[in-house]
């Protein structure tokens, strides 16, 4: 008879790989690839994480990501990793969704299609990491053998780490030393003061407290953590969980440790400047074993690497190791001058860099043509970009695919470039414009792309996607819209039952004062117990907002009175409403429900304009050119618009004017 030992089944390591939830190097410039498969030194990103997952013993990999754009792109990566690495290497597994917006949405996901039975590791597909996973695993089941109510233990390197400085990815820790529980994470602020709570104190006497951990995003989890997900739907991240169980500890149940290594590597590209650090630390070997002279897809040495320069290069390329200057790649077939001073520097496959050019940290794609006395300083250019000569690129520019700038111009710090016109998003008449020469050159085609400055929380849509849904929303008339004819009881009292559940939520949040993220949490729980769309909860929180003063002024034709109370609503909800609103067309919705209200209710017609200036101007919710395109498409096109067009007219006069205004004094 066997062993009982060969009897028991092998322990079979799985991690999840969070991939293309949301798109941080300005995406616009990189709809043709997600982030996670944009070249970091020559490599993908999403490689190194995969060939890290490996090395540390990890047999299946879910590569999670949102259905479109991109989600063929990196099945078929994926695909191409598992075929080169056989039977005997890692298996990945690509899992997509329509709806997937944030890392909540893809645990909930999961946990519905029970992909997730053991404990897990759970990183981001941007991670370029060098620590051992298998000893992290062997101690959190050990902590949960010994505790159960143990569900992940969060990975952290100590911030004294130089390696590790970033306060893009760090985060104030407080824990039990004694037992490695986690009792705060907070995010850095500017402040010098910590702030402790004093019940740290009750509950131990053992406190640490580590003021600047780097965060790489690493953790191992139970299988308890996804159905957490699925049961709290305002957990939208992993720091939302955490803050959640470190807050219901008593309630839950549950604990999260942490472990604070002390040395290793392991960081993400999850913004340019990240991608600009990490490509330096990467050419300076300090994620050993991924080095830039071996390839991550075949193991095997691609380039000749100068231990006095740090150079490296591909064989066939035109470069000389005593030229060029220091720390620099550069890919297969690509021609350096040898008058060329590179510093710090990626040149991908198949470029020409000719006499006198000067780069410092400059991250140069494939088939790029840079001509003499061009200087590049801290900048990025996508694949197939001509430079005439003397192109001056300043700190933080990002030129997009495709893009010919010059001779002879100089592009201002941080400007990003693109091939076609972004001009008017919604005027598909200007898809034709001619560029600037003063922008581009007198040679050049490209385009300044205005960037939303709301962070990472902003999503940009492409020109494509947001004319058909400004579409979509233009040609539903009110006949279009569900009515009780065309609805089926059962839909029909679920939406009645959503919409009286959040007029309530919202008379008890104005009335008790509530804090926007508890309002925004009650909106949540309700949206999925009656499963509604996104677009029902924001058409359905526009017009609730307005609404909720309506008892105060029932009765009252005094238009001021109404008015007043309207936006003293809307001062009071303003937070709540940009929650939800991360899109140009969620304004174009939230502007298709104040028009839809006007139809039920004529009464609020008189303070249209009011309500539309106080969201423009005072809380800057709609943007000028959003509102301009609304009201010159015709708005939801329902019988009351004629009326609408009439009470705002002024207002969007006063809006053109002022748009006009701005460009004259541009120019």
């Amino acid at each position: 008879m066997a062993p009982q030992a060969e009897l028991q089944q092998e322990l079979i390591l799985q991690a999840l790989v969070l991939a293309d939830l949301s798109q941080d190097y300005q995406h616009l410039l990189l709809q043709d690839v997600p982030k996670e498969l944009v070249p970091l030194v020559n490599t993908p990103l999403l490689e190194y994480t995969l060939d890290w997952l490996e090395r540390s013993g990890v047999n299946e990999a879910i590569v999670y990501c949102r259905a479109q754009p991109h989600a063929d792109k990196i099945r078929q990566h994926c695909r191409a990793f598992s075929t080169r690495r056989g039977d005997c290497g890692l298996k990945t597994c690509v899992v997509s969704s329509e709806d997937c917006q944030s890392m909540g949405d893809a645990m909930r996901d999961l946990y519905a299609k029970s992909l997730l039975n053991d404990d897990f590791f759970l990183v981001q597909g941007d991670l370029i990491a060098t620590i051992d996973l298998k000893t992290l695993m062997t101690k959190h089941k050990e902590r949960r053998t010994a505790d159960k109510s143990v569900i992940m233990t969060c990975v952290y390197l100590n911030g004294d780490n130089e390696t590790c400085r970033d306060k893009e990815a760090s985060a104030t820790l407080i824990t039990d030393s004694s037992t490695g529980k986690l009792l705060s994470h907070q995010q850095p602020n500017c402040s010098t003061k910590l702030s402790i709570p004093t019940e740290l104190f009750e509950s131990t006497n053992t406190l640490r407290v580590v003021p600047a951990a780097h965060d790489p995003g690493i953790a191992v989890c139970s299988e308890v953590v996804p159905s957490l997900f699925s049961d709290n739907f305002d957990y939208g991240s992993r720091d939302s969980l955490i803050r959640g169980i470190i807050e219901q500890e008593e309630l839950l149940g549950y604990t999260i440790h942490c472990e604070i290594l002390e040395s290793g590597y392991a960081t993400r590209a999850s913004s340019f400047s990240a991608y600009e650090k990490v490509s330096g630390e990467v050419i300076r070997r300090m994620a050993y074993p991924m080095v830039s002279e071996v390839s991550l897809t075949s193991h095997r040495i691609r380039y000749t690497h100068d231990i006095f320069t740090n150079n490296y290069w591909d064989p066939s390329a035109k470069f000389h190791k005593g030229s060029g200057g220091t720390n620099v790649v550069v890919g297969a077939g690509s021609e350096i001058s040898t008058t060329a001073q590179l510093q710090w520097s990626v040149v991908g496959d198949h470029c020409t860099v000719e006499d006198n050019v000067k780069a410092q940290s400059a991250f140069v794609m494939n088939n790029v043509n840079i001509k003499a006395g061009c200087v590049l300083d801290h900048c990025f250019l996508g694949n197939n970009v001509m430079l005439e000569e003397n192109v001056r690129l300043s700190p933080g520019c990002i030129v997009g695919a495709g893009v010919v700038l010059g001779p002879d111009i100089t592009v201002p710090p941080s400007t990003y470039l693109v091939a076609t016109s972004p001009v008017d998003e919604f005027n598909q008449q200007n898809v034709n414009q001619e560029p600037d020469p003063s922008v581009c050159g007198t040679k050049g085609r490209a385009f300044i792309l205005v960037r939303e400055e709301d962070g990472a929380d902003v999503e940009e849509e492409s020109e494509g996607e947001l004319v058909e849904a400004e579409e979509e929303e233009s040609e539903m008339s009110e006949d279009d819209m569900p009515d009780s004819a065309h609805m089926s009881d059962e839909d029909e009292q679920r939406e009645h039952e959503f919409k009286r559940e959040m007029m309530e939520s919202l008379t008890n949040a104005l009335r008790e004062s509530s804090a926007a993220e508890n309002v925004v949490l009650e909106i949540n729980a309700s949206r999925h117990a009656y499963n509604m769309s996104m677009e029902d909860v924001l058409t359905t929180v526009t017009q609730g907002i307005i609404r909720v003063s309506e008892d105060k002024t029932l009765g009252s034709c005094n238009t001021e009175m109404l008015w007043q109370s309207v936006k003293l609503s809307i001062t009071a909800f303003t937070h709540v409403l940009k929650n939800y609103i991360r899109k140009n067309r969620d304004q174009i919705l939230v502007l298709n429900a104040i028009e839809l209200l006007l139809n039920e209710s004529p009464k609020y017609l008189p303070v249209a304009q009011k309500i539309l200036y106080e969201l423009n101007q005072t809380h800057e919710i709609l943007d000028d050119e959003v509102v301009v395109h609304w009201f010159r498409k015709g708005g939801a096109a329902t019988s009351v618009f004629p009326a609408l067009k009439n009470a705002i007219a002024r207002f969007i006069e006063w809006l053109e004017q002022e748009d006009s205004d701005d460009s004259e004094d541009q120019d």
